[in-house]
């Protein structure tokens, strides 16, 4: 699915109530569109099979909670996201928005035992930024998206 927004969910207790709350949210739609009467005409384009619509409406449902995951995820202190040509990272208690093309290149970075493994973006002025840890939900599509945004070696 094209997405063009990406985002890191922390491994802390706001990613895991982002994540409950999203949840909840499809949840109660997922009910609604599997109770809710549908207009005849759908019914009637689909010679009388409801569960095709509701399938139809649930693949939707399925594809809307990425994006209202990923946009609760934007809010979250922590968490670093990629909105178009613009990745967004916290340093120092403050959001920073970096450009892509300003991106050198983005590579792991091993910590000490005890630390995770993170993810570091290399500017091409030679400032680094830890993006977030390997282990986060999202970060290894972050990082992919971000290694095919930046521009081929020659």
């Amino acid at each position: 699915m094209f997405i063009r927004l990406r985002a890191a969910r922390p491994e802390d207790w706001t990613g895991k109530l982002s994540d409950f709350a999203v949840g909840l949210v499809f949840l109660s739609a997922s009910v609604a569109v599997l109770l809710a009467r549908l207009p005849d005409a759908w019914v009637e384009a689909v010679d009388g099979r409801h569960w095709i619509i509701r399938v139809g409406l649930i693949a939707l449902l399925l594809w809307l909670n990425q994006w209202v995951g990923n946009l609760v995820r934007t809010v979250l202190p922590r968490a670093p996201y990629l909105f178009g040509r613009t990745l967004t990272v916290r340093e120092r208690g403050r959001r920073v928005r970096l450009p892509v093309r300003e991106i050198a290149r983005v590579y792991v970075e091993p910590r000490p035992p005890g630390e995770r493994d993170t993810f570091v973006v290399a500017l091409k002025n030679g400032e680094t930024y830890d993006l977030c840890p390997i282990a986060w939900q999202g970060a290894a599509r972050l990082y992919a998206r971000l290694a095919r945004a930046l521009p081929r070696p020659r």
